[in-house]
């Protein structure tokens, strides 16, 4: 009996180291996959965080870059505020006086004027291309001053669009006035052009047979000022030809 369990003991006691060498030798191979997982997570967070580091230091220098160009700004505004701002403020007095100017046209005077929407564009423009503007309360002026010329750029096309662009001319008396559509087209408020003359000629066909007879009180439309047309080069050339053939024929000598 007592060598049975003797026996059995030893058995057990086999038994029992066998398992424990088992068990030794599974725990390594967890623990090294332990170790390689850590490796793997510890190369990534060193990734990581030289990622990060590179970030941070970009910022850094971009804040540098930052406070350096807000330093540069505060200087220069400083010098902006003791600048002499009288004629640059005398230029946009100018600006402001045209607009008003402009603004309380008719439309017709409106269309006749156009051309000066564009010199104001170009004037405006200049004055915010100046250090000066970059100041509030000037940009906020420029900004008013451009919304006023905007206005007028729309009503101006609307005045085209409509057909209201056409001016009028009253004819005065010869003996007053000397007018004749020669004399009509050289008016600096028609074309200041007197070579212009066949376009209010070939513009009121319906009143003007005769270039030659116009009558005061007629009341003449005035198409808006270009180079004469084909059609209207060919009126005048016709009406030269017949003028030329009319003339009464130089004495023989």
């Amino acid at each position: 009996m007592t060598t049975l369990k003797r026996t059995l003991t030893v058995v057990l006691l086999l038994a029992a180291f066998g398992v424990g060498l088992t068990a030794q030798e599974m725990t390594k191979d967890d623990w090294q996959k332990q170790i390689t997982e850590l490796t793997a997570k510890r190369n990534d967070l060193k990734n990581r965080l030289s990622s990060i580091e590179n970030e941070v230091n970009n910022l850094k220098k971009q804040d540098a870059e930052k406070a350096a160009a807000l330093k540069a700004c505060e200087d220069e505004l400083a010098a902006l505020k003791g600048a002499d701002l009288t004629p640059y403020l005398a230029e946009l007095d100018k600006v402001d006086a045209q607009l008003n100017e402009l603004s309380r046209l008719s439309n017709q005077d409106l269309f006749a004027r156009r051309g000066e929407l564009d010199a104001l564009q170009s004037k405006i423009d200049e004055l915010k291309k100046n250090r000066l503007s970059a100041l509030p309360r000037y940009m906020d002026r420029l900004n008013d001053q451009q919304s006023r010329l905007d206005a007028l750029k729309r009503t101006l096309q609307q005045i085209i669009e409509s057909g209201q662009a056409m001016q009028t001319y009253t004819v005065g008396t010869w003996a007053k006035d000397r007018d004749c559509l020669w004399n009509i087209a050289k008016k600096p408020k028609v074309y200041d052009n007197a070579f212009l003359w066949p376009k209010i000629w070939q513009g009121n066909r319906d009143q003007i047979k005769n270039p030659d007879i116009i009558k005061p009180g007629q009341k003449l439309k005035i198409p808006a000022k270009a180079e004469l047309t084909q059609e209207e080069k060919s009126a005048a050339r016709s009406y030269w030809n017949k003028k030329q053939a009319a003339a009464p024929a130089a004495p023989a000598k």
